[in-house]
């Protein structure tokens, strides 16, 4: 019997993973990827010989016990042989000379929050029990939530009741609006910086709960070596992987995808189309805008209350042994302007603890939020008024790290700056976007289904299904894409 053909378009995490298990479960699977390597955002790239990891901060389901770590082993992401380094603090900050560290262990969090506000007992332990609630966070991950059966439900209600207030409470409290009730000062500026202050608190705790579960770490490699293990478990198991290919339009007739128009207007028919790419161009591009997806629709006509993803990536070479400077610190410095964004902190990711990324030196990356009007006025300059820009910010950055960090001239020197336009131009992320919406206080609702209303054999995969997005989305989404088309043609999901 002949297979039913599944096109998807983006080997990103989320394309990958929806290609693996399409595959095993019976179809004839195609990827296509307008890059020369698969991975989407989950990449890294060299500088002046110098690796710079593009993605990971860490990942969330390294944990063997906990439900993602089956699917990362299962796609080829790692397995138990696989070094993890495992994030053992959230982030340290220096405010005012004073080095506050976020642990991952719950302990010695509350041991370090109590240190720096002992007259705030009562919202540290808040905060400790939020984070508890959290740890019995179940993510859907085998199939969606709108094809689950009573007893799924059942199943995900029981495990989750403990953090059902807790949920209910802190996705509308901000960070800022929490750390304001600290009666410390210092307590008040560590939970401020902890997360973005516009993020709801549910996000922090969910990111703790993470790690407080050693749940959280960064594999050996770094995320480009990830991607790639990735790409090689499609391959083996017989999809066919279409790298340097663009798709220009998704092929509609009769209110159903039946295949895909590639750059160079060859016409790919197929069974099933997973779009595993970022949701506005796959709306407003690849189907033309004929379809009106409410989810998607009122949030990007409201970014004053679901906001966008932007960030710059500057990037630094460092020839000095950087082993004793922490692997990630926030410290304030003179203020300077990226747009009309004002930046008045930096925190540092610091890659020496991965000796397979460079050999006798290391890589140092800045990620800084920025605001939505960065895109514009990047998209105004000339190309050469955007690199003297992207040299402006690279060197304001260099002097302050030099500055803190002791180092010179010979022993750090800045590589590369990535922006909102870079984000475009290789992923076609929405306005440079490299997450989905930020999940505010005011959020909507948290998920979408993938699916179109009047489009048939269609699904949407990746993170901006549920934001704020990241990489266990793309990978649960990736899974649920193939387990709908699965389901269409009546077949039992083999996982």
């Amino acid at each position: 019997m002949e297979k039913k053909k599944a096109i998807i378009i983006g080997a990103g995490i989320s394309g990958m993973t929806a290609g693996i298990y399409a595959q095993e479960n019976g179809f004839d699977v195609t990827i296509y990827e307008k890059h020369s390597i698969p991975g989407g955002q989950c990449t890294g790239w060299k500088r002046d010989g110098a690796f710079i990891d593009g993605c990971l901060h860490w990942i969330v389901g390294v944990n063997p016990k906990l439900q993602l770590f089956p699917i990362w082993k299962h796609i080829g992401a790692f397995d138990e042989n696989t070094k993890i380094y495992l994030t053992d603090y959230f982030n340290k900050y220096d405010i005012d000379g004073e080095i506050v560290t976020f642990y991952s262990d719950l302990k010695l969090l509350k041991q370090e929050l109590l240190r720096i506000g002992p007259d705030d007992k009562k919202i540290i332990n808040e905060f400790i029990r939020g984070i508890k609630h959290y740890q019995h966070v179940t993510i859907p991950v085998e199939k969606p939530m709108d094809v689950m059966n009573l007893w799924d439900y059942t199943k995900i209600g029981l495990r989750m009741l403990p953090m059902l207030l807790p949920y209910l409470k802190y996705t509308h409290i901000t960070v800022k609006e929490f750390a304001e009730k600290c009666k410390s000062k210092l307590l008040e500026k560590t939970f401020k910086k902890a997360l973005f202050e516009d993020y709801n608190l549910h996000s922090l705790l969910y990111i703790m709960q993470a790690l407080s579960q050693n749940d959280a770490g960064i594999p050996e490699g770094g995320s480009l070596n990830v991607s790639l293990r990735i790409a090689k478990r499609f391959k083996n198991v017989g999809g066919n992987l279409v790298l340097n290919t663009s798709v220009k339009r998704i092929l509609v007739e009769d209110n159903k995808a039946v295949g895909v128009i590639l750059d160079n207007d060859e016409i790919v028919k197929a069974d099933y189309v997973i779009s595993a790419i970022d949701v506005h161009y796959t709306l407003d591009k690849l189907l033309d805008n004929q379809f009106k997806v409410d989810f998607y629709h009122n949030r990007f006509n409201k970014r004053d209350t679901n906001p966008l993803s932007l960030c710059v990536l500057a990037s630094y070479k460092v020839t000095k042994d950087i082993s004793n400077i922490p692997r990630m610190i926030e410290f304030d410095i003179e203020p300077f302007y990226i747009g009309k964004a004002k930046i008045s902190v930096l925190n540092p990711r610091n890659y020496s603890f991965d000796k397979t990324l460079n050999d006798g030196f290391t890589t140092m990356t800045v990620l800084i939020r920025v605001g939505d009007d960065l895109y514009d006025t990047y998209k105004s300059l000339s190309r050469e008024e955007y690199l003297k820009e992207k040299e402006r910010i690279g060197n304001i950055i260099l002097n302050h790290l030099k500055n803190y960090f002791k180092l010179t001239d010979d022993e750090i020197k800045f590589i590369d700056l990535t922006t909102p336009l870079t984000y475009e131009r290789y992923c076609n992320s929405y306005r440079g976007s490299y997450q989905s919406f930020v999940t505010t206080s005011n959020h909507e609702k948290l998920m979408d289904t993938g699916l179109i209303d009047g489009l048939k054999n269609f699904v949407i995969a990746g993170q901006w299904v549920m934001p704020p997005g990241g990489l266990p989305i793309a990978l649960f989404t990736g899974r649920h894409a193939a387990y709908r088309i699965t389901r269409w043609e009546k077949k039992k999901f083999k996982a």
